[in-house]
């Protein structure tokens, strides 16, 4: 009888560390895929704020007549906020998919 529950024991540490270790694999899996969805949402905004981004360039040089590496700064630096609204370009496809996913995976 006791090797028996000494094989049981063994059994259920066993089964037990097995589930453990897959929870983690899991969850840094998750974090992982979470992590390239929302690289990939940043990229497709930074890519249809761009031509907002040249406008802000140009207007900077041309009505500010400010030198260009500030525009170039001012530029770079824009990202889509806006006052009393969302952020833009969130209703992407590739930023919809990020939000789905985290909201299935919080």
């Amino acid at each position: 009888m006791k090797i028996n529950s000494l094989l049981l024991t063994s059994f259920l540490i066993t089964i037990s560390l097995i589930t453990l270790y897959s929870s983690t694999v899991l969850a840094n899996t998750t974090k992982i895929e979470q992590a390239r969805l929302d690289k990939v949402c940043e990229s497709s905004r930074q890519k249809a704020l761009e031509p907002r981004k040249k406008e802000i360039y140009q207007e900077c040089l041309t009505k500010f007549k400010k030198d260009k590496s500030v525009c170039q700064q001012e530029a770079d630096a824009y990202n889509g906020n806006r006052i009393n609204g969302a952020p833009m370009f969130y209703e992407l496809p590739a930023c919809v998919k990020a939000f789905e996913f985290r909201k299935k995976h919080p």
